[in-house]
């Protein structure tokens, strides 16, 4: 599919984490001290990022990835996932040791929940020194996530000097810093239980006013129970977009396939209510598939459930 982009080298430019998962599926998550037959295995692509990308990518986005990867096996097995998306990887290759995160992904096939155990040994956390500020004034959007967070909040601020918006996937604020990456999203898209922990608020309109600070768009994801989101600048009123129902598989990475599609919908011309409800669409579709991306849909097939409904 063509890229979308106008007047730019890229549609997204994204600065985050990219991961390899095992995954491994079983019929129930066993109890301790227990046994449990794996009943399959296979590798694929995944991180909060790099997922976005591919995601986008299937949507029409032109995309850049600005990770470290280094020379080796789970680098080499992530920029060919990426480069079969057609999405660019950076030639150069400072560290040739770093890796991605590398994950087992246990999948309970009984109700499509996943448990990630993941390791970062050998991932190289960029410096802000190693933002390329070139890249990001090339592209249309920048796509963060909560990983090296004073890096990313750089990189943040480069890209509002460019007047490039900001689309965030938070996950934690474990690290200092990760604080200020949320303050600098144009549009914020996170977890109910982490816009709780942010805000303290208890119902679920007062969380999104207290994240909303003016962004173009707040967003809080609540699994099959939809999303509840802000527009800023129009009637401040939260809107909610409910979850489509599907026969789930594995919900891994339905949050980084939401964050991706909104992105692609948003870079297309959409209004954020019908870029919310398309990301919801392509979020459900890949839920009926095993794995964070093998089953991300393209635009057709969004497209199709959309006017299903």
């Amino acid at each position: 599919m063509a890229s979308i982009m106008t007047g730019k080298v890229y549609d997204l430019y994204g600065f985050g984490i990219a991961a390899v998962d095992d995954l491994i599926e079983i019929a129930h998550f066993p109890q301790p001290g227990t046994k449990a037959e794996v009943l399959g295995r296979r590798r694929q692509g995944g991180g909060l990022c790099a997922t976005a990308l591919v995601a986008a990518a299937r949507m029409g986005a032109k995309c850049m990835y600005g990770g470290f990867l280094g020379r080796n096996e789970l680098s080499d097995f992530t920029r060919a996932v990426l480069h079969n998306e057609g999405i660019g990887t950076p030639e150069d290759i400072p560290y040739p040791d770093a890796e991605p995160f590398h994950s087992t992904i246990l999948v309970d096939r009984a109700t499509g929940e996943r448990t990630i155990l993941y390791s970062r040994e050998k991932v190289v956390a960029p410096w802000a020194r190693d933002v390329r500020a070139d890249l990001i004034a090339a592209s249309r959007a920048l796509f963060v996530d909560h990983f090296a967070p004073e890096a990313t909040a750089h990189a943040c601020k480069i890209a509002r000097r460019f007047g490039i918006p900001v689309i965030a996937d938070i996950e934690n604020v474990n690290e200092a810093g990760v604080r200020e990456v949320v303050a600098l999203a144009d549009h914020l898209i996170i977890p109910i239980r982490l816009a709780i922990e942010l805000t303290g608020a208890g119902d679920i309109e007062s969380v999104v006013f207290a994240l909303s600070q003016q962004r173009a768009c707040t967003a809080v994801t609540d699994g099959a129970r939809g999303c509840w989101y802000l527009e800023g600048g129009k009637d401040m009123r939260v809107r909610h977009q409910p979850a489509f129902t599907v026969e789930v598989v594995d919900t891994t990475g339905c949050g980084d396939v939401f964050h991706g599609a909104y992105a692609a919908a948003l870079l297309s011309g959409s209004a954020i209510p019908d870029a919310i409800r398309f990301a919801a669409a392509a979020a459900a579709i890949k839920a009926t598939q095993l794995g964070g991306q093998q089953g991300i849909p393209d635009r057709a097939a969004v497209e199709f459930l959309l006017r299903d409904h």
